[in-house]
């Protein structure tokens, strides 16, 4: 069994191996840790989160070769990745995950998200220093009320889904709808909260949510079962119903809360046989 002294020294060999990679190559600008590792906030099971800013025409080499460069940093066993993207997820032995954006100076740009803490392993020529600092002074916006209306539509149109799949009986997939139900209002409970962090901790669910809303979040796990199903969804009716409230309250939605609540209600009151 690996203990957990064992992964911490694995993690600090894997991040060295990675840092020094990148360092020894000249278009390479900087390379900043982000997360839990530069916060000194982590456990034995926290990944390693790292930002290469290169030249334009590195960065494209690096993107074009970052399912080959992992191999050379450690004991690598596979790599996750989406086409189009300048970014990859790389594991390794013994239990280790590494994730990498490569972005170049314009990519890099001042940003709230910088305000989170931060460790420079290389800044040749000090943009890295400048956008950190530039950094401090932001605020994370506040979401546009479209996006707020299109994403209390997908939680609204996944609780009535939810309904019409258990009716057929199709419970896998009704499980699955249940997820990302949660996941919409999820992310509509931190848009009520409008809470700003200060540390990469602050992104648990726990923290960024309020304690009923979780504990409805819990309730909604639930057996493969319909009637425990049936159940879940209604429950997490309720606090979207509560959820629609305070949205037409906090953002410009430009859609009528009447029906909304006559939309969620459908599923509450268990108007469908």
């Amino acid at each position: 069994m690996i203990t957990h002294s064992e992964l911490v020294q694995a993690r600090e060999t894997l991040l060295g191996r990675t840092v020094s990679f990148f360092s020894k190559r000249p278009d390479v600008i900087g390379i900043v840790l982000a997360g839990s590792l530069a916060a000194e906030s982590a456990d034995a099971y926290s990944d390693i989160d790292l930002r290469v800013i290169a030249t334009v025409d590195e960065q494209v080499r690096l993107v074009a070769g970052r399912l080959d460069w992992p191999a050379q940093w450690g004991d690598l066993l596979f790599n996750e990745w989406l086409e189009g993207t300048q970014h990859c997820v790389s594991h390794f032995r013994p239990f280790l995950k590494i994730d990498v954006f490569y972005w170049t100076p314009e990519i890099f740009a001042p940003s709230a998200w910088f305000k989170l803490p931060a460790k420079v392993f290389l800044d040749r020529v000090g943009l890295v220093q400048r956008v950190l600092t530039e950094s401090q002074s932001l605020s994370h916006s506040r979401p546009q009320g479209a996006e707020v209306s299109r994403v209390l539509s997908k939680a609204l149109a996944g609780a009535h889904e939810v309904i019409r799949r258990v009716r057929r009986g199709e419970l896998y997939y009704a499980q699955t709808l249940l997820e990302e139900l949660r996941a919409h209002m999820t992310r509509l409970e931190m848009w009520i909260q409008g809470l700003e962090l200060s540390a990469p901790q602050e992104l648990k669910l726990a923290l960024r949510v309020r304690p009923e809303f979780l504990d409805v979040l819990k309730q909604s796990y639930v057996g493969f079962d319909a009637v425990e199903i049936d159940r879940a969804v209604v429950t997490l009716g309720g606090a979207l119903a509560a959820q629609v409230s305070e949205l037409h309250e906090r953002f410009e939605l430009r859609r009528s809360r009447a029906t909304d609540l006559a939309a969620i209600s459908i599923v509450t009151n268990r108007q469908v046989a």
